[in-house]
């Protein structure tokens, strides 16, 4: 099964939001509260962690900019579902 990792609202804020940073690497196990990246809008830098636990695939990089609610990653429960999306990148 694979869960989005989106761009997530923050507050009444619905403009464009910048992807700071990953703190957890590409094919990482996820705990539920781990906190998995810095984001930015033009108020607040926040961190945000993981609502799920699974494999994180990362599809966007660090400085990424985008709308609210853009996926920017993926959680997977398996390492041969990483590998699959990994090969058909």
């Amino acid at each position: 099964m694979m869960l989005e990792v989106i761009m997530p609202k923050q507050g009444m804020y619905e403009g464009d939001v910048t992807l700071i940073r990953w703190l957890i690497p590409d094919g990482t196990d996820v705990l539920v509260g781990d906190v998995l990246f810095t984001m930015e809008n033009e108020k607040v830098e926040i961190d945000i962690e993981a609502e799920d636990a699974g494999i994180l695939v990362q599809s966007q990089d660090d400085g990424f900019v985008a709308a609210v609610g853009t996926v920017i990653g993926y959680l997977v429960t398996t390492r041969s579902e990483y590998d699959q999306i990994k090969a058909n990148k």
